[in-house]
């Protein structure tokens, strides 16, 4: 059997919500690693605007970090640009206009 073939088994047996959970973080390095892309900036540099140390930026950047909501909005607030997008099927209550 091909190691591609033996990897590929492998990944079956792993429970979808897992690889759900771990596609999701990985895609959410790849954001942040476009938007330093896009701006010139480099994992130091956003290590720098966060007031972290270089080797926790490159940690989340592996793509296998449980990021929490509050370090996505800091990352977000320091690039100025969106990491996630939520979809609402329904008016926020954040958004509603408040009662007269």
């Amino acid at each position: 059997m091909k190691r591609n073939n033996i990897i590929d088994e492998r990944r079956k047996k792993v429970d979808p919500e897992v690889r759900h959970e771990v596609n999701l973080s990985f895609r959410i390095a790849d954001r942040i690693h476009e938007i330093l892309e896009s701006k010139g900036l480099r994992q130091k540099d956003l290590a720098i605007l966060l007031n972290k140390k270089e080797a926790e930026i490159s940690k989340w950047m592996r793509g296998t970090h449980n990021f929490t909501i509050e370090t996505i909005a800091s990352i977000e607030k320091v690039l100025n640009n969106p990491i996630l997008n939520v979809v609402e099927t329904k008016p926020s209550l954040l958004h509603a206009n408040p009662p007269a």
